[in-house]
């Protein structure tokens, strides 16, 4: 079927041939009746033997350039899908795509761009895992030309389809929006049955991107477009999404050089805040928090890099940093006798859902020899209801590993019991909007009350941020609450003054002493 069309005009060509032979004949038969009418048949079938020539030539030369076209198609495809397959690449695709849209479509259908892939684009360094990556695009590349073929529920003649590094291309037609979320949901079912049947160790979560074209729109920059929502619906972890021009962040070119090469340079470090137990009197654990001590800005805080470091798409190169720097220290207070604490490290939603996140964790432990007892990890509440049924699958993988998984920012948003009950977290950090109206707002304080409550009911550590005052300690002891962090006890400090204040501080000296 890959050379049909050249069949098509082998045949054609086959039609002429006998034709001229026709012509051939009817000029040795005209010689001996009219010798004008054979010399004009004769001129005829040479003027028509000549562009029958031309014809052939041209032909086959569409053939060999068609011949060399598939043969590069089955060499890509060897190497990303593992089999040799003619399935469309990028540029084959966006010819198909451009011939298609600038076809006359029914009245009311839209066009639109799909871009998704079957699971996260990071390459592995695990071969093995690659190999099961590249069968499973293989077999839904055989899925995706069933489900669109003439007997395909969804074959409307407007359909093309591609793979380029890891992403799947749809281009096709329909005449409702919601038509498309159903192809999504046709498109994922199918995925996960051939993981399931194929039995294929890989885990797997499509993402899809769509781009809706408007007018005579060029389709590499549709294409672009579809890439771009694909990888929004990836990191808020939602199953697609649709493009619109604010999902274009503005992140300039020397914002990026700048966090790039400062994460080349050691700018960050970390500065750390203790927590205090008012039930042991003394500090339990810390907060590693990212400062990037810049040459050219000074010391800044997260609020002034964090945004442009996920614009840039380097949120999680950030989080990785901070968390290995952070191990690398708890590693040097270890061996050099110093007192040691549990540390807190935040991750983004990037990090945390990432393929291999788990994996991570543990090389890195195992690379610097810390116990994970001295390991806390914190996530946002609204990180951990993304994916409610992958997040707890990672947070028990943690705490089987003896990692305390704690949940930042707990009464912002949709904060609830059934949160507390389904996700096993070992703690939970009332935020410091709370802390900053509890000695004159009674509304603040009934709040308070009923979420520490309901954190003691759920068996789990209640602990609030933001804490700067005796008078808010006073109240918060009266509460019950586990464990305060806050400027009252300690502002963020680098690691030298914290070993310090680890070692003397006034606050467990004064509980001793009463």
């Amino acid at each position: 079927m890959k050379y049909k069309h050249f069949y098509r005009y082998l045949v054609f060509a086959a039609i002429f041939t006998v034709l001229l032979l026709v012509c051939f004949s009817g000029s040795i038969i005209f010689r001996y009746v009219d010798i004008d009418a054979a010399r004009a048949i004769q001129i005829i079938f040479i003027s028509a033997s000549i562009a029958l020539s031309l014809f052939v030539v041209g032909l086959f030369r569409a053939y060999f350039s068609q011949k060399q076209f598939f043969e590069s198609l089955e060499m890509e495809n060897n190497y990303t899908l593992g089999q040799r397959t003619t399935f469309y690449n990028l540029e084959a695709f966006k010819m198909k795509a451009d011939n298609l849209s600038k076809k006359r479509r029914l009245a009311g259908q839209k066009k639109y761009i799909v871009a998704f892939s079957c699971t996260s684009l990071k390459i592995s360094t695990n071969s093995f895992k690659n190999s099961m990556i590249a069968s499973l695009n293989y077999y839904v590349s055989l899925c995706l030309e069933d489900v669109f073929s003439k007997r395909g529920k969804y074959n409307n003649g407007n359909v093309a389809y591609g793979f380029n590094r890891g992403i799947f291309l749809l281009y096709t037609t329909a005449e409702e929006e919601k038509k498309i979320p159903e192809l999504i949901q046709v498109i994922s079912a199918n995925i996960y049955r051939i993981v399931k049947e194929k039995n294929l160790k890989v885990y797997v979560q499509p993402f899809y991107g769509i781009k809706e074209l408007a007018g005579e729109e060029n389709i590499t920059s549709a294409i672009e477009d579809a890439f771009i929502a694909r990888n929004v619906a990836e990191n808020s972890f939602e199953t697609y999404s649709y493009f619109n021009p604010s999902l274009k962040k503005e992140s300039s070119r020397e914002d990026i050089d700048e966090i790039e090469e400062a994460l080349r340079n050691n700018e960050f470090i970390i500065y750390y805040q203790p927590k205090y137990s008012l039930k042991e009197k003394k500090f339990i654990s810390s907060e590693a928090l990212a400062r990037w001590n810049s040459p050219k800005h000074g010391l800044l805080s997260p609020a002034m890099f964090i945004s442009k470091a996920e614009s840039a798409g380097l949120i999680s190169l950030i989080d990785n940093y901070i968390f290995e720097l952070s191990l690398k220290n708890l590693s040097e207070q270890i061996k050099r006798g110093r007192r040691v604490i549990p540390v807190s490290v935040n991750f983004s939603i990037y990090e945390f859902y990432s393929q291999g996140f788990i994996e991570h964790v543990t090389s890195l432990l195992e690379k610097y020899n810390v116990p994970a007892k001295y390991v806390e990890i914190e996530i946002t509440e609204t990180t951990s209801q993304a994916n409610q049924f992958l997040s707890i699958s990672i947070i028990k993988k943690l705490k089987d590993m003896g990692i305390r998984v704690l949940m930042d920012d707990f009464g912002v948003g949709f904060s609830g019991i059934d949160n507390l009950r389904r996700i096993p977290f070992d703690a939970i950090k009332i935020d410091k909007t709370f802390a900053d109206l509890i000695v004159e707002d009674e509304k603040t304080r009934a709040i308070v009350k009923m979420l520490t409550e309901l954190g003691h009911t759920s068996g789990i550590e209640v602990i609030i941020e933001g804490v700067d005052s005796q008078e808010q300690v006073d109240i918060l002891r009266r509460m019950k609450i586990d464990t305060i962090q806050g400027f009252y006890y300690s502002k963020p400090m680098p690691l030298e003054d914290y070993d310090n204040f680890l070692k003397e501080n006034k606050f467990e000296g004064k509980e001793k002493k009463k």
